[in-house]
């Protein structure tokens, strides 16, 4: 069995330890704890997504999701840290709806009628645009930033990765698809080294946010502890295979 395919099962069986873990799950009620939560179930999902994709051999089209993770995770852990976070997060929504509907009305596109909707939803986005941007104009943070922010710096090396597929850059397409010959090639396996990467990737995001999210939710007496414990034995499954080779001998 191949690295990857180890890599796989390992990260199914991760999906059913952290459905029997939500299952117990209760969110507070308020902030920040409430958005927390809702980040914690949204990096479930995209795990559970990246698996589906990796079985069905389309890892790479998966990065989208354990890009998302990654960034949800740092939300997640700066929600809990900095006051200011849940403005900052309603900041960046607003300015990227407020960029598209600028970018709509210069288009040649909408009819008159859609322009005039277009007009008034950019007028209302406004408003809520320009108290946040005078709060945060000049505490801009990229993804990096947040990283370190939230302390969680491993992120940052393989989030370029993550993004090169994630945008379809030339560097990801002749990965995907460039073949020896003149032809291309339709649903190309991905190296043992690649699928690994991504996949301990978002592993690392799903028990990262989970050991936050011990702290936020509620759970019945030693339940959180018994399910995390699950949790962390197959990661720490998922590292070890990187010292095996795949007859299972020191590589």
């Amino acid at each position: 069995m191949t690295l990857a395919q180890r890599a796989i099962d390992l990260s199914a069986m991760q999906v059913v330890a952290m459905t029997d873990l939500i299952s117990e799950m209760r969110p507070p009620l308020a902030p920040p704890g409430r958005p927390q939560c809702a980040l914690f179930l949204t990096i479930a999902e995209q795990f559970d997504a990246t698996v589906c994709l990796a079985r069905a051999n389309l890892l790479t089209h998966a990065t989208v999701h354990v890009r998302a993770m990654a960034e949800a995770t740092a939300d997640m852990y700066m929600l809990g840290t900095a006051d200011d976070h849940v403005r900052r997060m309603r900041y960046e929504q607003v300015s990227g709806e407020k960029a598209f509907y600028e970018r709509l009305l210069a288009s040649h596109g909408p009819t008159q009628a859609e322009h005039q909707l277009v007009a008034d939803r950019l007028e209302a986005c406004r408003d809520r645009h320009g108290p946040l941007h005078a709060e945060f104009k000049k505490k801009r943070l990229f993804e990096a930033d947040k990283f370190t922010a939230a302390g969680l710096p491993e992120f940052i090396p393989l989030y370029p990765l993550l993004c090169s597929f994630s945008h379809n850059d030339l560097t990801a397409l002749s990965l995907r698809h460039q073949s020896s010959g003149p032809g291309m090639i339709f649903r190309a396996g991905v190296s043992d080294e690649i699928a690994y990467l991504i996949l301990h990737t978002a592993q690392h995001a799903m028990v990262r946010s989970t050991e936050r999210i011990g702290s936020v939710a509620h759970f019945p007496d030693g339940h959180f502890e018994l399910h995390f414990g699950v949790m962390k034995k197959l990661y720490e499954q998922l590292v070890d295979l990187r010292s095996t080779d795949d007859a299972g001998r020191p590589a």
